[in-house]
């Protein structure tokens, strides 16, 4: 797999300007992606912790010492050293490169103060605990970073870098593949929904509007279930219809939630028949047949299950589900539109309290 190893570039800048051009075009010589204060964006981040995010993204951290100890932050130590203790500390492979005869550096590329002196003095001695390389001048440094990073790279077990088609397992492409079509039939969904601009006619029954739904009740009666515990026969089902009003608004609260990750047409039933039997025994049981004496089920009438699924759909609140399913897998799924999830958001979303207003 083609993989490209980052590699961050930590030393002064103004006195090895050219030590860092030589060092950065070795890098690119060997595929490698050279990072460094030449390559940092401008960002809103502070400067260190810009720094520090680049040094984690890094698979090697390479350090130049020349005769500068470079500007300090607040702390009073260089950023080249704060760097070199980070990058150590996320044990982040280093590779040190000391010049070999600091006396031979020209007087304007030198520290002048002898406080600066004595830093860089300990900064080249800590670099040094370490194994380096010992260069004199530009092309020597050049040359002896690609030999050390070509050596370190075959025995490396960094990430690196790799091209986003590489770095997928099969199953990741079929997933992604799946992933792209759906959203390209959803956005070709949404641009023909657009475009229809779908308008409900204004005769049909919505919102608070009031729907008689078609129930059965499967009983026993009282008196059945005397005859049986008397040892006369077993008690018979019996069959009671009924028709509970409910709104519109009150259908889709029921359904809504289910739909929002699609539902099938089972579920939906099942969801209506346990929402009428809570209405039956709940604010309309006395619709309940007289003479009941326990509860088998409550089941929606097949005409009422179509007549809600077909009204949801005129209403735009609901669609056909449009998930992957296997073969095997014969059930019809709906879903909620654009719509429908707006409606929904009305219907269930938690309100803040109304505030009162203050008193006069």
């Amino acid at each position: 797999m083609d993989r490209r190893y980052q590699v961050f570039i930590s030393s002064t800048f103004t006195d090895l300007k050219d030590e860092r051009r030589e060092v950065i075009q070795a890098l690119l010589e060997l595929d490698c992606l050279p990072a460094g204060m030449e390559m940092f964006p401008a960002a809103n981040d502070d400067q260190w912790t810009l720094i520090k995010r680049v040094i984690n993204q890094s698979d090697f951290y390479v350090v130049i010492v020349g005769g500068r100890y470079g500007s300090m932050s607040e702390q009073g130590m260089s950023y080249t050293e704060m760097e070199y203790d980070y990058a150590v500390q996320q044990e982040i492979p280093v590779l040190g490169f000391v010049h070999a005869d600091p006396g031979s550096i020209p007087a304007n590329k030198t520290e002048m103060d002898a406080a600066a002196r004595e830093r860089l003095d300990k900064f080249r001695a800590k670099v040094q605990t370490k194994h380096v390389k010992m260069y004199n001048g530009a092309e020597d440094l050049g040359s002896k970073v690609s030999r050390a990073l070509n050596i370190a790279m075959r025995g490396t077990d960094a990430e690196g870098w790799v091209r986003g088609r590489y770095a997928m397992t099969p199953e990741a492409e079929t997933e992604v593949a799946q992933l792209r079509a759906q959203v390209a039939e959803l956005k070709q969904e949404a641009q023909s929904a657009k475009a229809a601009k779908v308008e409900i006619p204004d005769d049909l029954a919505s919102g608070a509007d009031v729907y008689e739904m078609q129930l059965t009740i499967d009983f026993y009666s009282a008196a059945a279930l005397y005859g049986q515990m008397t040892g006369y026969a077993p008690a018979e089902i019996l069959h009671h219809e009924t028709t509970v009003p409910v709104t519109w608004d009150e259908v889709m609260a029921e359904l809504a939630p289910r739909l929002v990750d699609e539902a099938s047409e089972q579920e939906l039933a099942n969801a209506l028949d346990s929402y009428g039997q809570r209405l039956l025994l709940g604010d309309h049981n006395e619709l309940l047949p007289s003479s009941l004496g326990e509860l088998v089920g409550v089941h929606l009438a097949s005409q009422a299950f179509d007549d809600i699924l077909m009204q949801l759909f005129a209403l735009n609140v609901t669609a056909h589900g449009t998930k992957p399913r296997g073969d095997g897998d014969r059930h019809k799924y709906w879903r909620l539109t654009e719509t429908g999830r707006d409606t929904l958001l009305r219907l269930r979303a938690i309100k803040k309290p109304a505030v009162a207003p203050p008193s006069p």
